[in-house]
């Protein structure tokens, strides 16, 4: 048999429902997004996210915006209720340069958030805002990727977490085979490039400069610049690690 609920916890809960209401207020964030690259879509994505938690993210709002052949400069306007959303909230924008769509975002896609950086900002999910304006990245890393056999997959990540222990906001690629790969939009800063994927030996994870990850070769990126021979070879791993994914990036995955 249920207990029944006290007085007191059912008066509780009528009140925070009653606070909850009271206090809830309409949010608009506004701004324009700039793309100076060369990589056309059909499509831009925007985007605002509450991060209740490491993996516990929500989209407040999607908008949805057909675009041409860049350069770009196209506005956009986010609304949503703040009643039980997080005291900060991010703005992430992607061109669908793959045509994957909001479900399949990969490393051919150019995706930023505001206000541009290795990291998002947050915005205030107080009041509204507007001029909430950034640009989407240029940069671009390049290498190739070997696979050992019998592995299916990889994921291949760009992380501003220098100790290469941490997953990047931007989301990864997967690379289904040996070849080339490219991951396009990237702001300037430092990167270690890693990838992770299960394998007969268990969960691999290797890092460019060195397999290992120990003592690997990172990446500093200019805004415009293409990088070449960011490579990664699961075959000179000597160590199986799980790599415990704790971003608010899994939301893109």
């Amino acid at each position: 048999m249920r207990r029944p609920r006290s007085t007191a916890l059912v008066l509780f809960a009528v009140l925070t429902s009653i606070a909850t209401t009271l206090f809830a207020a309409p949010v608009t964030l506004s701004g324009t997004i700039t793309y100076q690259g060369t990589h056309a879509a059909d499509t831009l994505f925007v985007a605002v996210v509450d991060t209740v938690g490491v993996e516990d993210v929500t989209i407040l709002d999607l908008q949805t915006i057909a675009v041409g052949a860049p350069p770009l400069t196209q506005p956009y306007t986010l609304g949503f209720d703040n009643a039980g959303v997080s005291a900060t909230v991010l703005i992430a924008a992607f061109l669908d340069v793959d045509g994957g769509g909001i479900d399949d975002i990969s490393g051919a896609d150019v995706f930023g958030w505001y206000a541009g950086g290795t990291e998002p900002s947050g915005v205030s999910s107080a009041s509204s805002q507007s001029a909430l304006d950034f640009a989407l990245p240029l940069a671009e890393i390049h290498g190739t990727i070997t696979l050992v056999p019998g592995q299916i997959e990889a994921r291949i990540d760009v992380s501003s977490d220098t100790n290469c222990l941490e997953e990047g906001f931007r989301p990864g690629h997967i690379a289904t085979s040996s070849g080339s790969y490219a991951i396009i939009g990237v702001y300037p800063g430092v990167y270690c490039v890693s990838a992770e994927g299960s394998t007969m030996s268990g969960n691999l994870r290797v890092c460019h400069g060195d397999a290992t990850c120990a003592n690997p070769t990172l990446v500093s990126l200019t805004t415009t610049e293409v990088r070449m021979g960011v490579d990664l070879d699961f075959t000179q791993a000597t160590s199986v690690e799980s790599h415990a994914w704790s971003r608010v990036k899994a939301l893109f995955r």
